[in-house]
């Protein structure tokens, strides 16, 4: 997986900070009553020849909506039980998209707890190599 540091000369970041949607999440049984705050933030390294417009055009680049609403879709499906589904599919998606390089999200539940700030998951992917991928 390539590192953070290393793609500072090939890639520009994207990011995305605190975004809060509203999800039927939770494994517990109160959780499936209810929706529930969700905050996701996510760092998306694009290679530059895919980040970049000589023409100064959001078609030559990777729009940030598609990052966005890969969000927005997966947290308005059906109830997901754990974190963890919903931000390894949500990596999958987006390390998915043109030119991506690599991907850090993460996603919280700042009512968790009546004592923390919030509760999280944090994932780091790369797109599969050729010989990873699987027709889906």
């Amino acid at each position: 997986m390539p590192q953070p540091e290393a793609l500072r000369a090939c890639c520009r970041r994207i990011f995305l900070r605190d975004l809060t949607l509203t999800c039927r999440i939770g494994a517990y049984p109160q959780e499936r009553l209810a929706p529930q705050r969700v905050v996701f933030n996510a760092d998306v390294w694009v290679y530059t020849m895919f980040s970049s417009s000589t023409r100064d055009a959001l078609e030559d680049t990777l729009n940030y909506d598609l990052i966005v609403d890969i969000f927005k879709e997966e947290a308005s499906g059906p109830h997901i039980a754990l974190q963890e589904t919903l931000i390894d599919r949500i990596a999958k998606r987006i390390t998915a998209l043109p030119g991506v390089a690599l991907v850090r999200a993460e996603v919280s539940k700042p009512d968790a707890y009546s004592d923390a700030g919030a509760v999280g998951i944090e994932v780091w992917r790369a797109p599969a190599s050729p010989s990873e991928r699987t027709i889906q």
